[in-house]
C-alpha cells in the first residue's frame, strides 16, 4: 500500500473515533423478526469469504428482509470477471478527510435499516468510518474492546488460523442473537 493510503486510514481512525464519540442519534432494537431493512457491510478478501457473506445475504433474503450489500474491495479485484461485485466499493469512494465521493456509499450510509451488519473480523478504518457514519438503528459487528462505541450489539468470535470458519461462525451467530432479540 502506499504512503498516501496508510496516511489516509490514519485519518479515517481519528475521524471515526470523534464521530462515534459525538454523534448522539438514537439507537433501537426493533428485532429480527420485525425488520424491515437490512444493510450487509463487508470486505472482500477471498472469493470463498464472498460466497459466505452471500449465504448469509440469502438467509436473510429468506426471512423476507430487504437486504442492501456494500463491499470494499480494491480495483484488482472489481475488475476480475467471476468476482460480480456490483455493489463494491474502493478507498477512493471516501477522501483522506472523511468525505464522500460515491453516491452508492452516501445512500448507504444515509439509509436508516433496522439492522447493519458488520461481516468482518477484522477492523478496516474505511468500514468503520462507514459504520460510525451510518444512520442505521442498531449496528452489529465482531466484539473488539477498540470498537466498543460502533455497535449496539457485538459478537464475540475466537479468531483462528481459519479465518474462512471464522467469517461462517460470526455470520451464524449474528442471525442467531438478533433473532432472539425481540422486545
Amino acid at each position: 500500500m502506499s504512503i498516501y493510503i496508510h496516511f489516509k486510514l490514519l485519518i479515517l481512525r481519528i475521524i471515526t473515533r470523534y464521530i462515534s464519540k459525538k454523534v448522539t442519534l438514537v439507537r433501537d432494537n426493533v428485532g429480527l423478526s420485525k425488520a424491515v431493512t437490512i444493510g450487509v457491510l463487508y470486505r472482500y478478501e477471498t472469493p470463498a469469504k464472498h460466497e459466505t457473506v452471500q449465504r448469509f445475504i440469502r438467509a436473510l433474503k429468506n426471512l423476507d428482509k430487504k437486504v442492501s450489500i456494500l463491499c470494499y474491495t480494491n480495483t484488482k479485484d472489481r475488475m476480475h470477471p467471476n468476482s460480480n461485485l456490483l455493489y463494491s466499493f474502493g478507498h477512493e469512494a471516501i477522501t483522506l478527510l472523511g468525505r464522500t465521493n460515491s453516491d452508492r456509499v452516501q445512500k448507504f450510509i444515509d439509509t436508516s435499516f433496522d439492522y447493519l451488519f458488520h461481516a468482518d473480523i477484522v477492523s478496516n478504518p474505511t468500514l468503520d468510518y462507514i459504520v460510525a457514519k451510518s444512520q442505521s438503528k442498531c449496528r452489529v459487528g465482531c466484539f473488539d474492546t477498540l470498537r466498543k462505541p460502533l455497535f449496539e450489539v457485538m459478537v464475540k468470535v475466537h479468531a483462528t488460523d481459519q479465518p474462512l470458519e471464522d467469517t461462517k461462525r460470526l455470520t451464524s451467530s449474528m442471525l442467531h442473537y438478533t433473532s432472539r432479540m425481540e422486545r
